[in-house]
């Protein structure tokens, strides 16, 4: 079997950062801080920007008063990837012993990965890649993905006692979006975005750029031909950040023109909306 072109990406962006709005913002701000673990980088009457002690912004929070529509697209979770397995017991330490509520614990084949709510609903996954000798690469180029019961004690066994906070290295290394139509965002992501199909999963698709499982997710799992946010200031998902280098940015612009989807362009940074009405920013690497 020969490598099928679909899996395989035209760019090399990655997901870099998530942008939410937020009812409470120093509520929610506190909440990435203390239970999470982020360093607080700035903060601008209620707009929080957090992220790794070396700087690396994650994470952006604006205050809102909108609250969010029940039936529209937007964030499943965000993902953390942390650098080590140890870092993840680590956490997971820490959650049990201050009482964090976790929503799953899961083998996904690819890596193993914990899952959350924050105050205002945001879904949250922290998760750590295994080696990728273990992954399920097919020849085709799809990698398979499962859902099992996480082995806690493998993870925990080289686990920290002592929390200090999301490390240097940790990165937002993919999304997860609710959307309206599966066949129209994979079309999207891998013509305008240039990534990779590499794995369906009954009503859920996974695409990445290069050989990673996948830097975005998206789903139906709350029904089809969702409405996209009824406005940028509604509570929850803000904007989906991605990162890539000239290339790619140029290729993301070519692309937005050919199918004429209005777009701002900074030089260094791109704005746009997906198919699903969320807001997309390209940033270009410095």
């Amino acid at each position: 079997m020969t490598v099928n072109p679909i899996t395989q990406s035209k760019t090399n962006l990655v997901t870099s950062a998530v942008q939410i709005n937020a009812l409470d913002s120093a509520n929610l701000a506190g909440y990435y801080q203390d239970v999470i673990g982020l360093t607080l980088i700035s903060e601008d009457n209620g707009h929080y920007v957090l992220g790794t002690p070396n700087q690396k912004v994650l994470l952006e929070i604006f205050p809102t008063t909108t609250r969010e529509e029940v039936r529209s697209t937007g964030l499943y979770h965000m993902a953390f990837l942390l650098p080590t397995k140890a870092d993840l017991g680590t956490i997971l330490l820490h959650f049990v012993r201050n009482q964090v509520p976790l929503t799953g614990a899961s083998n996904h084949g690819y890596s193993n990965a914990l899952y959350m709510d924050d105050p205002e609903g945001n879904g949250i996954e922290i998760y750590a890649d295994k080696d990728q000798s273990e992954w399920d690469i097919h020849e085709d180029g799809l990698i398979g993905g499962i859902v099992e019961q996480m082995d806690v004690e493998d993870v925990v066994k080289n686990a920290s006692q002592t929390f200090d906070g999301m490390p240097n290295g940790t990165t937002m290394e993919h999304l997860h979006l609710h959307v309206g139509n599966l066949d129209e965002t994979r079309d999207f992501y891998l013509d305008v975005l240039g990534l990779g199909f590499k794995y369906p999963m009954g009503q859920a698709i996974f695409m990445a750029s290069g050989d990673y499982h996948h830097h975005l997710g998206a789903n139906l799992w709350k029904g089809s031909n969702l409405p996209g946010p009824a406005s940028l200031d509604q509570q929850g998902l803000r904007a989906s950040v991605w990162e890539g280098n000239q290339t790619d940015y140029d290729y993301v612009v070519e692309r937005l023109t050919a199918h004429n989807i209005p777009f701002e362009n900074s030089g260094s940074q791109l704005v746009f909306k997906d198919n699903s009405g969320l807001q997309t920013i390209v940033n270009l690497t410095k």
